[in-house]
């Protein structure tokens, strides 16, 4: 677990050593054991680690011996040793103990562009060969990859901050990527800096001159049926290998079924060593926000060694330092809660299981039922009143809200993106910020006959690596924290994948399939638990102690009225949050946009 970074000259001028420095200087908190740099003629690699496999001999940047392959690495590989095995076996010879940098380097050497298909892990990583550059993302995006590139360089980092730090200023601010942000709070693809792109996920790729290696596939409809003890031998060989590691290691546990699932396995395995797991969970000051009591009936249940960590919020502070480790806005306030988990947590082990994925891979929204509900009953449902709600966003009244509103959209994907929608496009307008010239085709993956099943695949492509992965990966690499995910393995998700959707999710009950591979782990109690989800108050927050906080970036700063954000809307949804009207998502969205558009103004040196 690292933080990479890389300059590429397409030009005669020598790589800038003082640029490398200043962009490993940002990545210092995602790597903060070791650092390395490394200048190959027109490349430059600059890496900090975050030691977990084989700290003897496992740092980077690395090169094999002959000098000819030099190699990045953000990530883990779990079956590096099964790997290294079968490439010892073809007469590859290895220099470290058991470092899973050292078996990409000889695994792309033999595979080349098939090398993503070899892997089970979370990465992104760069390789160069002397001549050219090599860049891959893992298939979910659970590691980040920014890039920037002109005709004379390019560059590529963790981060976008990273990537900012070495180019003369900050580039100016991409309009189209502001509108998708305020759309769904979080961007992907195109940033909303100009020129820094994030690098897709499920890819590889060659870049002078451009080629690409790996390519996302597309997954069509299938009917395979489900076989429970075949999900539950999958998931336990997922928690399995991700149980490798030389620091100390743990699981987020929340008393929801995913991580309730992961650690009680994750117990059950370790015990054969004769070991016990630590797991973790975060207290929080509002009770019906508050999982403790669930986790704890949990961890009493696998008999694990259990930490309830008490959240020390410092709302202003903490969104600050993740905004400028980031460089980028981020519209989901449980980065908070996450970040105050990962910093107690970090204080006890290096590494930490989580139940992430879980919703998307075994279909756990609610969201997916309404979808299938709008197929069938959009019609009438298109003809109730818009009733405007001031209670929280799980209540009645405010689901009856977004189903009404989502019926009137056309039949498709719209349907179901105005269920997850941050800011609908008339909202936005009020803003001050125009509709894009070319908007994604939403509807293209759309192509399934069960409208759940769609609405689960645009979550997997778009929510689950712009929002929940980016997520974690900020605030638990912001303390040097490591979070493995075992129900996003490459062999469960494939599975998901290939299996009849409806089997996934029937009638309704959200993740029928998991609640019975859990069954023989865990209380029943918590098998038939509803979502809670990570949050926190921070409504109730907004009308009372962040209150002169929140007005003084969104309103007496001259951050969002710089790029022309209407003062009107904004007073507004403050003046209606206050009476009770709930607008908590769209307040700290613009939020953490303002204290991202201080950091723009921040010169980079």
């Amino acid at each position: 677990m690292c933080g990479i970074a890389g300059i590429m000259r397409r030009d005669d001028y020598p790589v800038d050593r003082a640029a490398l420095l200043r962009m490993q200087g940002v990545l210092t908190s995602r790597g903060p054991d070791d650092q390395g740099i490394l200048i190959d003629g027109r490349l430059g690699f600059a890496h900090t680690r975050l030691a977990i496999l084989d700290s003897t001999f496992g740092q980077q940047p690395m090169m094999l011996p002959d000098r000819k392959l030099s190699i990045v690495f953000n990530g883990e590989i779990y079956n590096h040793r099964e790997l290294r095995t079968e490439l010892a076996a073809k007469g590859y010879r290895f220099t470290t103990d058991h470092s899973d940098t050292e078996v990409l380097l000889h695994g792309f050497r033999e595979w080349f562009g098939d090398l993503p298909s070899h892997l089970r892990g979370m990465y992104a990583f760069a390789i160069w060969d002397g001549q050219n550059l090599f860049l891959a993302r893992d298939r979910v995006g659970k590691k980040p990859l920014f890039v920037y590139e002109d005709d004379r360089v390019l560059l590529f980092a963790s981060t976008p901050a990273a990537i900012c730090a070495a180019l003369p200023e900050k580039p100016k601010i991409d309009r189209d990527a502001l509108y998708g942000y305020l759309a769904y709070g979080y961007t992907l693809s195109q940033t909303p800096l100009k020129g820094i792109v994030e690098f897709p996920p499920s890819t590889m790729i060659q870049a002078n001159p451009r080629r690409v290696l790996a390519a996302p596939h597309h997954v069509s409809e299938n009917t395979t049926t489900v076989d429970v003890d075949i999900f539950t031998q999958l998931i336990i060989d997922a928690v399995r290998i991700r149980l490798d590691a030389d620091v100390p290691l743990g699981c987020f546990l929340s008393g929801g079924i995913d991580s309730s699932l992961i650690a009680a396995i994750a117990q059950k395995e370790l015990s054969k060593r004769g070991e016990r797991l630590k797991t973790f969970c975060v207290s929080m000051p509002d009770i019906s926000y508050d999982e403790a009591v669930h986790a704890r009936r949990v961890a009493e249940h696998i008999g694990s060694e259990h930490y309830e960590l008490h959240a020390e919020p410092h709302v202003e502070a903490d969104l600050l330092n993740l905004t400028q480790l980031m460089g980028e806005p981020f519209a989901d306030s449980s980065i908070l809660p996450t970040y105050w988990l990962s910093c107690a947590t970090r204080k006890h082990v290096k590494v930490t299981l989580s139940g992430d994925g879980g919703d998307e891979v075994f279909a756990g929204y609610e969201r997916y039922i309404a979808a299938r509900t709008l197929r069938a009953h959009a019609w009438w449902l298109s003809k109730c009143p818009v009733i405007p709600f001031r209670t929280g966003e799980k209540s009645l009244l405010a689901k009856y809200h977004r189903m009404v509103t989502a019926a009137r959209m056309p039949v498709g994907m719209k349907q179901y993106l105005s269920l997850v929608r941050l800011f609908n496009d008339e909202q936005i307008r009020l803003l001050g910020v125009d509709e894009p010239n070319s908007i994604a085709d939403h509807d293209a993956v759309g192509a399934y006959s069960d409208p759940a099943a769609s609405a689960r695949q645009w979550d997997l492509l778009n929510y689950l690596p712009g929002d929940l992965l980016r997520k974690v990966d900020r605030a638990s690499m912001a303390v040097g924290l490591e979070v493995r995910s075992p129900l996003l393995d490459d062999k469960v998700l494939n599975a998901s994948l290939a299996s009849d959707f409806k089997s996934l999710l029937s009638g309704w009950q959200t993740k029928p399939l998991l609640r019975e591979v859990a069954r023989p782990f865990l209380p029943e109690t918590i098998i038939r638990r509803k979502k809670m989800g990570f949050a926190i108050p921070l409504g109730k927050w907004f009308n009372g102690s962040l209150q002169t906080m929140l007005r003084r970036w969104l309103l007496d700063e001259p951050y969002l009225g710089a790029i022309g954000l209407h003062r009107e809307m904004i007073e507004n949804l403050m003046y209606e949050h206050s009476r009770g009207r709930e607008h908590t998502h769209r307040l700290f969205s613009l939020l953490s946009l303002a204290m991202w558009l201080a950091w723009v103004e921040t010169p980079t040196r």
